[in-house]
């Protein structure tokens, strides 16, 4: 029992002694379930893109590794703030665009005084993969971070900066059921393009009702200013709630100034009142018929026999509205496309 509780003592007085610092090249040894491959699959591509590796794998016999990453090989930068809260600490896992983040001054103060801890992955920049490394580095930081310390689920923010923000969008739709909020910084991407699909229906429902998403681009950043209303645009068609936006004045393509965090913290740390949960509630009802809609002409085409335009038609719609629609559509693929689906 004294060495438990001596053990205890030692940790607790680590961790007070590295507050209101930066530690570096920290290493983590637990690996996220959230990242490995199937659950990964179901969460990031679209319902059919899943169904397909899945079948495919049942096809072959050959399984995706279950992780992407080797710990031992990574790091990490982690901020522990000064101040504890009686909830636990808020953290912000925050995705750079380069290998490796300089923390500023701004967001030391404010970390400090709002208790959130920061935790950023070295070399998870730009040009790294976005499902190998940049996506997994985050939940791998994730769940080491809560490991460690106690953490309010209700002040857990996914964050990043330009480039970074647009792969930090994606984990907050993926995971929307793990992060209360997110921090978008400098363009964010667009729901329905490209390769970012909707997620389950179930994990859609926590990011059209509970998560807190803002966006804080410099309103002198004009490229990314546009990006953010079509990516703001895209949010609120699919009823997500709690979309908010926050434009500096006086700064371009870069992070917010102390002010502007504070603001922004702040409003991450607010639930959605009963009235956008109500609003949120009457759009549902309008997105649930026009998803409806488009798969249903997409059945149509295959029924009548016009197999490449109920392809078109799928593809369009599994993009634009994935898990809100998983069922139907993963259906209609496998009686286009039935290679897999008998190994």
């Amino acid at each position: 029992m004294y060495r438990i509780f001596s053990v205890a003592v030692l940790v607790l007085s680590c961790n007070a002694g590295q507050a209101g610092t930066l530690l570096s090249d920290q290493v983590f040894d637990r690996y996220s379930p959230l990242a490995a491959a199937d659950e990964f699959s179901r969460r990031v591509f679209s319902p059919t893109t899943h169904d397909r590796l899945q079948r495919y794998q049942q096809h072959t016999g050959i399984r995706a590794v279950a992780h992407t990453v080797d710990l031992r090989d990574e790091r990490f930068d982690v901020f522990i703030p000064k101040l504890k809260p009686p909830g636990g600490y808020g953290l912000i896992v925050f995705v750079s665009p380069i290998p490796h983040w300089p923390l500023t001054h701004d967001w030391k103060k404010i970390l400090d005084r709002t208790g959130y801890i920061y935790v950023s992955a070295l070399r998870s920049g730009n040009e790294e993969n976005v499902y190998k490394r940049r996506i997994p580095l985050a939940l791998h930081a994730l769940e080491n971070i809560r490991a460690r310390y106690p953490i309010d689920p209700q002040r857990t923010v996914i964050s990043g900066f330009s480039g970074g923000s647009r792969t930090a969008i994606r984990i907050a739709a993926a995971y929307a059921d793990v992060f209360s909020g997110a921090l978008l910084i400098g363009g964010a991407k667009v729901m329905g393009e490209e390769d970012f699909a909707p997620p389950p229906l179930e994990i859609m429902q926590q990011l059209q009702r509970n998560m807190r998403v803002v966006y804080s681009t410099g309103r002198h950043d004009m490229p990314n200013q546009r990006l953010d209303g079509r990516s703001i645009a895209a949010l609120q068609e699919r009823c997500v709630a709690g979309v908010f936006r926050y434009s500096e004045r006086n700064i371009s393509h870069e992070v917010p100034t102390f002010k502007m965090m504070q603001r922004v913290l702040a409003r991450l740390d607010k639930p959605l009142d009963a009235t956008a949960l109500a609003q949120q509630s009457q759009c549902a009802d309008t997105l649930g018929a026009r998803v409806a809609t488009d798969v249903a002409a997409a059945q149509a085409a295959y029924r009548k026999g016009d197999s490449a335009l109920a392809g078109e038609l799928l593809g369009a719609a599994d993009l634009a509205w994935g898990g809100l629609a998983a069922e139907p559509m993963i259906e209609l693929a496998r009686q286009l496309a039935p290679g897999f689906s008998d190994p």
